[in-house]
């Protein structure tokens, strides 16, 4: 996947060194460096360099015009890869900062221009950076930890992204959980000069994708409906086609839900090397998807294997799954990507998946809040969606006057950090439309901020490249271009996807709902990790740190699997992350 790292100012070498080794987990080759007195950008390949030119990756300069640019990730582009750099700082030049319009892929790319420093990541996110500023110096890195190598980085926790971290189980937008830290935005772009004395620059938005006129989505016959599932088709065909890689095998984590099956299905048509299927389950006394999961690979003619985690399995790596993650994610869907994406790595270096299919074309997640909207539920007093949208939520929202103690309360303005959060989303004038508002927010804040992050973070872990067709900026802006009825309609999800793989896919694929990937901390908690997590939410330790009331994390330790509380374990399970979390970051206990 490689690494982008750098940072503003003179050469600093220790700094380099420090921010170089926290990320050797990106790439086994050789840092290209490029060190002049107006900044520092360095890149660590992830793969070897044939196959880095293939993808277009790496740094190039221009010292006649005191400009380098660097790439990570891939580019689609007619341009041959070994030319897309020369073309990229061209295109800047002409253009400047918005020619960053024109680009697709998952990649984050850096320009150095003079004594300015720009900075951008890929429309849909698939690719993360983030940035601090603070000393004086401007410091990037495509992991939190390339910045938090630097000994002088103020390591202070943000008030407000606790609360939202607990409302969310991650924190939306610019902010992570450190003061001073910021994860630019998906389709956004960042731009530092020298005059930069005490704030860090402002990101601005370059990639839309919203402003469709609804008048265009507005005809209904069976011809319509149809030249929608052939454009869907033919676009994810599209989008499927450039991420294969050549003449080596790759991967499919398959669940069996429609999403990652009908990525299976093209990723087998279209891939002239081995194909690789990937389902894991929790033992048989959990629900699981096997069935489904089997009867696509079989349809689809893969390599299938199936993979068991349990507790003992991935305890032992929970330390370091966090330590991955950097920011906390509280969504325990983090560990089994981190153990697939071990076992996968084993046998290929590029691993497709179904994320954005919920996002994009109405997941089922969806229904709930479009029920409120119609028919109620919350009293319709000012932000009533915004409130409904975080009940609907179902993460710690209603339990923050509980968990956060009186004095942590105090430093929260909860209506701005909360509902601020979404007021943008859900009082825009374009989309029209409340389910494309939802999408919206599903898109930019959900898929932005945690899914892709947490994929990208635990298959990067292992050396592991995601590939998320569904993510493409093409499929993005198609799913704004349809109507809704193609999405979400009449409780049924995903319709356009459903129907445009009808006759490649089981029916039992094509009928089922969606079902998610249920992991059992509702009763691990109760059972192999009753022990564990008494030990790492100990009263003593909760008091200490003086952000959650010790009393209510006894109260949620206590819970009765017969009570039907299932969220009581997921609550359990974003505590013991964030907990963890402190304790690397904030008191640097070692690994």
């Amino acid at each position: 996947m490689g690494a982008l790292f750098g940072f503003s100012g003179p050469p600093d070498p220790l700094l380099l060194e420090r921010m170089d080794n926290v990320l050797t987990h990106r790439g086994n080759y050789p840092t290209q460096k490029d060190t002049r007195h107006q900044g520092t950008i360095c890149y660590r390949p992830g793969f070897e360099p044939e196959l880095e030119n293939r993808l277009g990756a790496g740094i190039y300069s221009e010292n006649q015009n005191r400009q380098t640019i660097a790439l990570a990730g891939q580019l689609f582009s007619e341009t041959p890869a070994k030319a897309v750099l020369p073309w990229l700082l061209q295109q800047y030049r002409s253009q400047g900062p918005d020619f960053l319009t024109g680009l697709r892929g998952a990649f984050v790319l850096v320009i150095r221009d003079g004594d300015m420093l720009v900075l951008a990541r890929d429309g849909a996110g698939v690719r993360t950076v983030y940035y601090a500023f603070f000393n004086g110096r401007f410091r990037f890195a495509i992991e939190p930890k390339g910045i938090m190598a630097d000994p002088e980085f103020p390591r202070r926790i943000r008030p407000a992204s606790v609360a939202q971290y607990l409302t969310f189980s991650f924190v939306p937008g610019n902010h992570t959980m450190l003061e001073d830290l910021y994860e630019l935005p998906a389709g956004h772009v960042v731009v530092f000069s020298p005059g930069q004395k005490t704030h860090p620059p402002a990101p601005r938005r370059y990639f839309f994708f919203e402003n469709v006129p609804e008048k265009a989505k507005q005809d209904h016959n069976d011809a319509d409906d149809m030249n929608w599932v052939e454009r869907f088709s033919k676009t994810f065909a599209a989008a499927v086609e450039e991420r294969l890689p050549r003449d080596e095998p790759v991967g499919v984590f398959l669940s069996g839900g429609i999403d990652s099956s009908i990525v299976a299905s093209e990723v087998a048509l279209r891939h002239r090397g081995p194909v690789k299927t990937y389902a894991l389950h929790f033992g048989t006394k959990y629900p699981n998807e096997l069935a489904f999961a089997r009867a696509v690979a079989e349809r689809c003619g893969t390599d299938h294997e199936e993979v068991f985690i349990q507790p003992k399995t991935f305890v032992p790596h929970l330390r370091q799954i966090i330590w991955y993650l950097d920011d906390p994610i509280g969504d325990p869907v983090t560990m089994p990507n981190f153990e697939l994406s071990r076992y996968a790595a084993k046998e290929v270096r590029w691993v497709f998946n179904g994320e954005g299919g919920d996002p994009c074309f109405g997941g089922p997640k969806n229904v709930p809040m479009m029920l409120h909207h119609w028919y109620g539920g919350i009293k319709r007093g000012k932000h009533f969606r915004e409130r409904m949208y975080l009940a609907s939520y179902r993460r710690a929202y209603d339990d923050l006057s509980r968990l956060l103690t009186p004095d942590w309360q105090k430093k929260i303005d909860f209506n701005s950090h909360l509902i601020g959060v979404l007021k943008p989303f859900l009082q825009c004038q374009t989309p029209t439309s409340f389910l494309d508002k939802l999408i919206a927010i599903n898109i930019r804040l959900k898929g932005a901020h945690l899914i892709l992050p947490k994929v990208e973070r635990m298959t990067g872990a292992w050396g592991l490249t995601p590939l998320a067709p569904l993510f493409d900026e093409r499929m993005v802006k198609l799913s704004f271009e349809m109507p809704g009825r193609m999405k979400l309609s009449g409780g049924v999800e995903k319709i356009v996807l459903k129907r445009a793989f009808a006759d490649r896919l089981p029916p039992e694929i094509i009928a089922r709902p969606k079902s998610g990937m249920r992991v059992p901390v509702h009763f691990w908690f109760k059972g192999e990790l009753k022990r564990y997590a008494g030990k790492i939410l100990g009263k003593k330790s909760i008091k200490n740190t003086g952000i959650f009331d010790p009393e209510r994390v006894r109260h949620l330790l206590d819970y009765n699997t017969l009570e039907g509380r299932g969220r009581y374990g997921l609550r359990l399970w974003m505590l013991i992350t964030f907990e963890i979390w402190r304790r690397i970051v904030i008191e640097k206990e070692p690994m």
